[in-house]
């Protein structure tokens, strides 16, 4: 056992199956440590806390597997490590990848079923790992710790409203931030969330419109406006 970066890891040898097998035990802080029989009220809850645990650690979770109930409820549910499984290889032998995934058959998991007592108690904790951690610099990167807030997405659309380009918009969060290493997402992701935005409102573009020239109606009784549609009744 050796410290590693602020990563304990255990050298183990099988001279059979695996020569030398390294494993990777990250170090926490006392209050995100997990253990068996820890109780949380909701799936939720468990979700938000291993995923807390998982950015300290240096890694990225994603849910796995749920067993429900005859009445649709969840008494079981497991979350892995993202780097769970292995690349999938198609019949003539070729190994399929996709993009930015890595799998390395790592076994850290945490298994939570449902209490009698109401709540979810934690029956399995895997901590082992077998990979390094990622350094704190790029743990911003990881999958599960990306979100865009709604306030990063109001001030992205306001700055859209004055033509300002999605890669400046990044970085004028990142400044205000210190940093993209603060910004809680990436570019990409930012890239992702404006394109979807623009196909939720396409198609009701010419309603928004409609709806912005009533409301001016109402607040000044001179405005005047007239539509005009096409047999599809739609805004020409």
């Amino acid at each position: 056992m050796e410290a590693n970066n602020g990563i304990l890891v255990h050298m183990e040898t099988d001279s059979e199956t695996n020569p030398s097998v390294s494993i990777f035990y990250p170090q926490v802080i006392g209050e995100l440590t997990l253990f068996q029989g820890q109780q949380f009220e909701t799936l939720e809850e468990v979700y938000d806390f291993y995923n807390q645990y998982a950015r300290e650690a240096g890694f990225s979770v994603r849910s796995y597997s749920s067993k429900k109930s005859k009445d649709v409820e969840v008494i079981r549910k497991e979350y892995v490590c993202n780097k769970e499984g292995s690349w999938s290889t198609e019949t003539n032998g070729v190994v399929k990848r996709r993009r930015g995934v890595g799998r390395e058959s790592c076994k850290a998991r945490l298994i939570v079923v449902k209490s009698k007592y109401g709540g979810y108690v934690v029956t399995i904790f895997e901590e082992a790992h077998t990979h390094p951690m990622t350094t704190p610099r790029r743990r911003h990167l990881l999958k599960s710790h990306r979100r865009i807030s709604s306030v990063d997405q109001l001030v992205a659309q306001q700055l859209i409203s004055v033509n300002v380009s999605t890669h400046q918009q990044y970085d004028i969060l990142a400044t205000q931030v210190g940093g993209i290493e603060n910004v809680g997402f990436t570019q990409q992701d930012m890239y992702n969330s404006n394109r979807d935005r623009r196909m939720k409102i396409k198609g009701h573009d010419g309603e928004m419109l409609f709806d912005h020239f009533m409301n001016e109606q109402e607040k000044n009784p001179g405005f005047i406006f007239k539509v005009e549609t096409n047999i599809e009744h739609k805004i020409t």
